[in-house]
């Protein structure tokens, strides 16, 4: 049941939003007797920055801390390395069918610092997001490995005069590298041979090395 509310100008920042109404929302429950302790108040990530944290105080909140805090992407490697996840099991309702599996969840709690403040955390893991991560990195690996592999067939076709300048370009092109593959280089030496077949009775004279 709505309680209160009030539009914003659609251009205004929701970080700013989110410090107003923090002040509006506590007035107006401090009036009808609710006290900051007594709900909660729940936002989407623009809520985390350091100036609403702070006008939060003890106001309880839930909200999504964003992938460009570094303290996201430590917590989510933590509870990928320990794998004591709490099984959430299917939230959904609907049945599941064929084209559509139930998916389910399993959570991680952990504790963030921000701004020199810890706070709860949780990591939820979900089974179809986990299933279009892979086929993401499926073709992210493709991807890779096709780039890779149109530079080292182009290096293979370049041939050099000498030595030094074969292990320049390949000095370059073992610097080329994808976020999935690498590239290892080899240097060898084919001879140039002269027109003419070959005479069973001597060898093929070398016209020069490449």
């Amino acid at each position: 049941m709505p309680l209160w509310g009030k539009p914003e100008d659609g251009n205004a920042s929701d970080k700013t939003v989110n410090h107003t109404l923090l002040s509006n929302i506590a007035t107006f429950l401090a009036q009808h007797g609710v006290a900051p302790g007594a709900y909660i108040y729940v936002a989407d990530a623009a809520l985390v920055t350091e100036d609403n944290l702070a006008a939060l105080g003890d106001t309880l909140f839930i909200t999504r801390l964003p992938a460009t805090y570094n303290e996201c992407g430590r917590l989510i490697a933590e509870a990928v390395a320990h794998n004591t996840w709490a099984e959430v099991g299917v939230l959904a309702h609907t049945k599941p069918t064929t084209h559509r599996p139930a998916t389910s969840y399993k959570a991680y709690e952990g504790q963030v610092t921000l701004y020199g403040t810890p706070y709860r955390a949780v990591v939820v893991h979900s089974s179809a997001q986990d299933k279009r991560r892979q086929q993401r990195l499926v073709r992210d690996i493709q991807a890779s490995y096709s780039t890779i592999q149109t530079a080292a067939r182009t290096a293979e076709q370049q041939e050099y005069f000498c030595h030094a300048d074969a292990d320049a370009a390949a000095a370059k092109l073992h610097a080329v590298h994808t976020a999935y593959h690498r590239v290892d280089v080899t240097v060898e030496e084919r001879p140039v041979y002269g027109r003419g077949r070959p005479s069973p009775q001597k060898p093929r004279p070398i016209n020069a090395m490449r």
